[in-house]
This record gives structure tokens, C-alpha cells and sequence, in this order.
């Protein structure tokens, strides 16, 4: 009998401990499950929800319509217009060759699309959505409506949206750049003020039903967008018409590489007109023939007729680099155009010296190891430093300039600016590149009071003369000067744009201005004068350097640089030609170009010739 009563005693703890373990391991369980659900629920529920969401809906972007850019008297340059974009769902399409034949009829000439290009966006089952046009134009769209209504074909849909238009097509491209199919400035203004013109972009979702077709009125949800802000340019689009007619003439006329024209008032900074030509590559005329032959088969197949094979008569063998400014981004050797800054640096660190000291200029002068010479053989002549300006003398440059330690000449050149940004708001502001005076070696000593080994570029240049222009007042070149309806923003994008600094003596930027007008006058810059003003200036013809040392035989960067002198007006232009093929000079090429523009100038600002 004791021994059945233990037995029964020690299956109890046996029975509950088995229990226990049972029920811990529900609990344990029981905790897994609410765990995973707390997981699933809370933790990565709002992830699972835009999983399912996305499922069954189609998400597209808005374009903010951007602000409006304006020239200086308020003509339009950038602006926006309404389109329409136009999608496919290749799952409700039933007809595609059909489909793919009337959109290359509607769109494929302006698109440069064939039929074949359309069949392979609209015959894709495997996909919901696939565009067939971005920003279309709006008469463009309604007649493809109605041609898809008649003849009852289906899958085709569309979106109210905005395109950027540039009403004077090519003018002015290279400054005001250009935006991307979404909108977004990639060049030129409109990448630099990205920020204000381009707004906020919006969206808007819509369901999908079975098989992933919209469903009808199924949008689900809408994002406005907010409209971008609107600026006002110092550009007039007139002058720059005329400038960048006057270039292309120049270059095709000499077979040139390219070159450039810069306008700018020296009392703002604000700069009028810019614009630069550069030849095209083989490449670069290879892919325009053969997308003006794609075009005209498009234009043929839509038309129905067969081509004759013909291609536009007005491909041009030069380019205007949209959104790459050479007048800013581009550097060179300035040449003779550069002798302005070291007679003035003779002048302003030598009490002794003026501009009527003379020098004994010979043809040729050794200077270390080499030789420096004129573009023009002359025996010995006794030349004041007005009369070396004047007739552009390499040999007489080289000699006043030894008048000054070379210390002074590079702090001279460099108060004008020379080898550092010049601080405009366009993408790609260039330095340029000035050695300190320690560094000229040799003959370099001599070459950089000349102009050459140093670069610049062409509105740093401007921007030199300027001081002299303005009796020693550098100030900073800009093509914003308003933000309409925003004066605060306006005055904290302006504050660093009308920054002006006096960094040379009024005196002698006086002395200086007057020996240039002698350029024109009985110089190499005759051709630059204009018609009841007088017309201070300086032409330049400067060697290329070469990739492999030393210089290019027979290269040169020609330019003439002034401004009218003593009139009301502060327009500093500078004209350049990269390689061009003439005998002219840098005088007879680039003067009658400066002084077209100028004439142009005086007529359009009724300019007054003696207001100084």
C-alpha cells in the first residue's frame, strides 16, 4: 500500500511539468504570432500598403509651368505654352499597325518618327503604359483625337501639361540655354536660376483595373503644381540679332573657326548682347544630314507621297553652342589688345614716364634667347608711347614696359581683373590664367606685356576696359537685373551682381583712354570708327599656342576691343575671330563689325557723342 500511495505522489510533478511546458510553448507561439502581425502591421504596413497601392495604380509627374524670361525691355525670350502629353496602354490596344500608322501620320514629321518607331511603343503587351509623345503641341493633338475617333481605335490618352518655347528661335539660345523633357533648366539662365524659373513639379495617381487598364474617372489623387518665378534679363534681343548676324557673316566670310562678339556697360556690368560661332565637326555635319534625311522621310511618309531625296539648302557649317557661352567660358591669348593694361601700369608706378616719352623702337629685340619682333619689318624709329598704341609695336611694348618691375606690371594686371572670374551668373565662369611675375622665365617677360602667355576670356577682357572706361572702376558682369514682384529676393541676388570696387587711378585711366583713340584715328583700328564719335580701341592679332610648345605658324585670334569715348554711353564691345582665313588684319576684320554694332548702338540708345 505505500508503495502505490509514492507512485501516485511523484505522477503529479511528472503531469504538471509536462503541463507547463505545453503552455509555455503556446505562450511562446502565441507571442511569435503577435509579433509578426505587430511587424507586418505597424513596422512595415505603411510599406506593404504603397506595395499594394502601387499594384493597382499608375503614378505620373506634372511640369510646373516656369517662370517667364524677359530682355530689357520686356520681349518674352523663354516662356511656356500649353501642351499635351500623350501615352499609350499597349494592353487596350487592338489595332497596332493601324494605331502606329495614323500617329506617324499625325506626329511622325514634327516628332521625326516612321511608322515602324510607333509600332514599337504601341505593340507591347506586357506593358500598361509607354509615352508616344511628351509636350505635344495642342492643334496637334486635337487632330489626332479626332482621326483615332473615326476610325474607332483605342488605348491612346492624354494629359494637360506645359512646354518651353523660345519665340526667337536661335537668338539668344546660347544665353538663355535650354531645360530637359521634365522641365529642368540643363543650360545657359536657365540653369544658373533653375532654382527660381522651374516652380514645383506635381502628380497624379490613377487606379487600374483587371488586366491594368485605367479605370474611367479613377484618379485617385492630385498634386498641383506651383508655377516658378519670373526673371528680367540685361540682354536686348535686337543687339543680339544683329551681333550674332555680323559673326556668322565674318566667320563664313574668312572660312574662320569660329569667334565672338561681347556687349557690355561698363557702368553696370549688365551685359546687352553675347553670342559665340564655332565651326562644326565632320561628326557634328555627318548626324544633321542624316537626321534632316530621317526628317524628310518622315515628312513623306505622313504626306503619302515618295521623296525626291532633296534636303533643306540652309545647313550651316557653324554652331551656336546652346547653353556654352565662349565670351565666358572660353580662354585665349588676348595679343595686343593687352598693351592698354601695361602702358597703364607705366604710367601709374613711373612719375617719369608719360604719354608722350619717347623710345628709339627697332624692328627686332632680343630679349634672353629669343627675339621679339613687329608684325612688320621698320628700321629703327623714335616712337612716343602713344605712337607704339597706336601702331600696335611688340618691340616698343617691350621696351616702355621695362620702365616698371614686373612686380608692378602683374599687380596691375591684376587689379583689372586678369587671371580671376569675373563673378557673371552663367555656368562656367573661366579664370583664365595669369603666372605670378616670378614665374615669367625668360622672354616671357617680355610676351606677357604684349599679350601673350596668359589667357583670358573675351568678357574678362571687356571687363578691363571697363575700368578704363569707368576712370578705375572694376564692377561684375550679370544678365539678371529684376525679379518681378520680388524685391527682397531681388536685391539678395543683385547685392554680389552690382558690386562695384576702384582698383586704379582715374588719372591715368584718362592718359590711357585718350592714346587708344589714336588707334583709330591714325592706327591699326580705322576701320572701327563710327560716324560723329569718337572711338577709343585696340585691336589684336595673337599667336595660337601650340600642343607641342611654341606657337602655330599662320594661327591667330584676331579682335578689336573699344568702346565711343567721351559719348553718353558705357558700352564697352569686343570682337573676335578664331583662325580666320584673310589679309585684313585684326583691324579690317573685326573693326567694321565693331563699328556696325556700335552704329546699330547709338541709333537704338540715341547715344549723345559729347556728353563726357
Amino acid at each position: 500500500m505505500g508503495r502505490s500511495r509514492d507512485r501516485t505522489r511523484n505522477a503529479t510533478p511528472e503531469r504538471w511539468s509536462r503541463d507547463w511546458i505545453i503552455l509555455v510553448l503556446f505562450a511562446v507561439f502565441l507571442v511569435i504570432i503577435v509579433a509578426n502581425l505587430i511587424y507586418i502591421q505597424v513596422i512595415r504596413g505603411p510599406e506593404y500598403a504603397r506595395m499594394a497601392q502601387s499594384s493597382h495604380t499608375t503614378e505620373v509627374s506634372l511640369s510646373a509651368r516656369r517662370g517667364t524670361v524677359y530682355d530689357r525691355n520686356g520681349e518674352v525670350i523663354a516662356s511656356n505654352v500649353d501642351a499635351t502629353t500623350i501615352y499609350v496602354n499597349p494592353q487596350e490596344v487592338t489595332n497596332a499597325e493601324r494605331l502606329a500608322t495614323v500617329l506617324a501620320e499625325v506626329l511622325g514629321q514634327d516628332a521625326g518618327k516612321t511608322k515602324e518607331d510607333y509600332l514599337k511603343i504601341v505593340d507591347q503587351p506586357d506593358l500598361s503604359f509607354a509615352y508616344i509623345q511628351r509636350k505635344a503641341d495642342v492643334t496637334t493633338t486635337e487632330t489626332l483625337k479626332n482621326r483615332l475617333v473615326d476610325e474607332k481605335l483605342k488605348g491612346v490618352h492624354y494629359l494637360d501639361d506645359t512646354k518651353r518655347v523660345y519665340p526667337n528661335g536661335d537668338v539668344g539660345s546660347q544665353i538663355v540655354g535650354m531645360v530637359d523633357i521634365d522641365g529642368k533648366g540643363i543650360s545657359g539662365l536657365e540653369l544658373e536660376y533653375d532654382d527660381l524659373l522651374k516652380g514645383e513639379d506635381g502628380s497624379i495617381v490613377f487606379e487600374r483595373g483587371m488586366n491594368d487598364i485605367p479605370i474611367s474617372g479613377g484618379e485617385t489623387s492630385r498634386v498641383d503644381t506651383v508655377d516658378g518665378t519670373d526673371i528680367v534679363t540685361s540682354v536686348d534681343i535686337n543687339l543680339q540679332k544683329l551681333c550674332e548676324e555680323l559673326l556668322l557673316t565674318t566667320v563664313e566670310d574668312t572660312e574662320a573657326q569660329g569667334g565672338s562678339v561681347t556687349v557690355m556697360d561698363a557702368g553696370t556690368g549688365e551685359i546687352y548682347a553675347a553670342c559665340s560661332y564655332a565651326k562644326k565637326s565632320d561628326e557634328e555635319r555627318e548626324a544633321e544630314l542624316a537626321a534632316a534625311e530621317k526628317a524628310a522621310a518622315a515628312a513623306a511618309a505622313a504626306s503619302g507621297q515618295p521623296g525626291d531625296g532633296s534636303l533643306p539648302g540652309d545647313l550651316c557649317d557653324y554652331k551656336l553652342e546652346v547653353g556654352k557661352l565662349a565670351p565666358v567660358t572660353d580662354i585665349y591669348e588676348p595679343g595686343s589688345t593687352f598693351k592698354a593694361f601695361t602702358a597703364y601700369s607705366v604710367l601709374a608706378n613711373n612719375d617719369a614716364i608719360n604719354p608722350s616719352t619717347t623710345y628709339k623702337v627697332p624692328y627686332a629685340l632680343e630679349v634672353f634667347d629669343k627675339v621679339v619682333t613687329d608684325s612688320h619689318d621698320h628700321p629703327y624709329e623714335d616712337m612716343t608711347i602713344t605712337e607704339i598704341l597706336a601702331d600696335s609695336s611688340n618691340t616698343g611694348t617691350t621696351l616702355m614696359s621695362r620702365e616698371v618691375d614686373l612686380a608692378q606690371l602683374y599687380d596691375t594686371y591684376r587689379a583689372f581683373g586678369i587671371g580671376q572670374k569675373t563673378g557673371c551668373d552663367f555656368p562656367g565662369d573661366a579664370a583664365g590664367q595669369l603666372a605670378d611675375s616670378r614665374d615669367w622665365y625668360g622672354v616671357q617677360s617680355a610676351t606677357v606685356t604684349f599679350g601673350q602667355g596668359l589667357t583670358v576670356t573675351p568678357l574678362q577682357l571687356v571687363r578691363a576696359y571697363g575700368v578704363l572706361e569707368q576712370d578705375g572702376i572694376l564692377v561684375t558682369p550679370h544678365f539678371l537685373t529684376d525679379v518681378p514682384n520680388d524685391a527682397e529676393k531681388t536685391e539678395t541676388l543683385m547685392t554680389d551682381l552690382t558690386k562695384r570696387e576702384t582698383v586704379a587711378d582715374a588719372g591715368v585711366c584718362q592718359e590711357v583712354s585718350e592714346m587708344l583713340t589714336h588707334v583709330v584715328t591714325e592706327g591699326t583700328g580705322e576701320a572701327a570708327a563710327v560716324e560723329g564719335f569718337a572711338v577709343t580701341g585696340k585691336t589684336g592679332t595673337a599667336e595660337i599656342a601650340s600642343a607641342y610648345g611654341g606657337y602655330e605658324e599662320n594661327a591667330y585670334v584676331m579682335s578689336f576691343c573699344g568702346w565711343l569715348y567721351g559719348s553718353s554711353s558705357d558700352l564697352i564691345c569686343l570682337v573676335t575671330v578664331n583662325r580666320p582665313h584673310t589679309m585684313a588684319g585684326a583691324g579690317g576684320l573685326c573693326g567694321p563689325v565693331f563699328s556696325e554694332i556700335m552704329t546699330y548702338a547709338t541709333k537704338r540708345y540715341q547715344i549723345d557723342a559729347q556728353s563726357k
